[in-house]
């Protein structure tokens, strides 16, 4: 009697975490348990922080979930973090020291450095092939907005690299999310571009293919930022380049939860400004929300974004509104913009650059932004996809396979 092949998925975010690596995989442990044995390997759900998760089942029974009883630290600290990595890491390791004989893959997207090397290390020693996506890069990441002294950046970087080298050099395949972070990859990894599987981040496109009535408030221009409020989001930005516009019969709505959230509605509180509203928004109403605004913003800090396309870009185009993004100018957001014609890019950390974004879209006419939304709509349906991007990975995967 054949037996199906057994794919292990371990995974470091999964539902009901609405974070995008969690849809991601998923979508991937259902799609792959179609033709496979597949189990996910987790652990309790903690992302965004703040957000009270009542229940961690999953509906889908196709596929069999672990939940590994692991340390967990959400907050943003780098100790904390590291000891996160390394303890999901181990536990994972054990799980497939114990069953490395049922094993035919694993999809490695544990927490980032000692949880994938600590992976990448047993299925080298038992042989088993896997994959490892790349949405961020360490450690490079690490120092982003960090003041961190040359000699400690020097430290870190010679302990940490070969890290990461190593669990890129002996993979299957990586997955990373732009052609700008396969080539940056290659290039300081010494891993052959060959090696590389560039594929977009999808969303739950069904929810962006409905048709969303807007809720007209009083004529308003509405802006919109959907997404966590931290260190990397520059939300603080944002509110002072808005509240400097000075734009009349406008709101600038901001969903969603983080580290740096209090922070960002005392700023709000301290400048005076009436016309910005938080709010909480849970993962099945985040294509709802957006569908209410009229221009929908995001903004990273320089070097933030320059080799990756952030998931809230891909959510952005889906939902067919047009972007403000304050991103490098050689990052893939600027260069989806021009292709697609769908929005404005400014330069980022500028908040005399952003504040002039804003403007800019207050005085277009509605004909205009009309376009710039189709625009965005008509290209992620050809690009961004969860139909298109995870059939990539899948048949990437049955190749691996066979």
């Amino acid at each position: 009697m054949n037996h199906k092949k057994r794919v292990l998925i371990v995974s470091a975010v999964f539902p009901p975490e609405p974070v995008t690596s969690a849809i991601l995989n998923y979508d991937l442990a259902h799609e792959l348990a179609k033709g496979y044995d597949v189990t996910v390997l987790r652990p309790y759900p903690t992302r965004p922080i703040g957000v009270n998760f009542e229940s961690i089942e999953v509906e889908d029974k196709s596929f069999k979930t672990v939940l590994v009883d692991s340390y967990t630290h959400p907050q943003s600290e780098l100790i904390g973090r590291f000891k996160e990595s390394n303890n999901f890491g181990r536990k994972s390791v054990a799980y497939i020291k114990n069953h490395h004989k049922e094993i035919d893959f694993v999809y490695n997207d544990g927490w980032q450095l000692f949880g994938l090397y600590r992976v990448a290390k047993v299925c080298k020693k038992y042989e088993i092939p896997y994959m490892v996506p790349i949405q961020d890069i360490y450690p490079e990441c690490l120092f982003t907005n960090k003041s961190y002294p040359r000699i400690i950046k020097s430290v870190i970087k010679n302990v940490l690299l070969p890290i990461d080298r190593y669990y890129q050099m002996h993979a299957a395949c990586v997955r990373t999310i732009s052609d700008e972070m396969r080539d940056y990859l290659s290039s300081t990894r010494g891993v052959p571009a060959e090696n590389y599987l560039v594929v977009n981040n999808w969303q739950n496109d069904e929810d962006f293919l409905r048709d969303y009535p807007k809720s007209v408030k009083d004529g308003k221009l509405v802006f919109a930022y959907v997404g966590s409020i931290n260190g990397h989001a520059n939300v603080d930005l944002m509110i002072k380049a808005f509240v400097d516009a000075k734009i009349d019969n406008a709101e600038f709505r901001i969903y969603g939860g983080g580290n740096k959230k209090d922070y960002c509605v005392g700023l709000v509180k301290q400048l005076g400004a009436k016309n910005i509203i938080f709010d909480m928004v849970s993962r099945d109403k985040v294509a709802f929300i957006q569908s209410q605004a009229d221009v929908l913003v995001l903004a990273l800090s320089k070097g933030n974004g320059n080799l990756c396309l952030p998931s809230k870009m891909t959510s952005y185009m889906l939902s067919g509104k047009p972007v403000l993004a304050s991103v490098d100018e050689d990052s893939a957001t600027t260069r989806y913009i021009h292709e697609s014609d769908c929005g404005i890019p400014v330069k980022p950390d500028d908040i005399q650059a952003i504040k002039d974004g804003f403007v800019r879209f207050a005085k277009m006419d509605k004909q205009n932004l009309s376009q710039k939304g189709e625009n965005a709509k008509k290209f992620s349906r050809k690009h961004l996809t969860r139909e298109v991007n995870l059939d990539k990975v899948v048949e990437i995967i049955n190749d691996i396979l066979k």
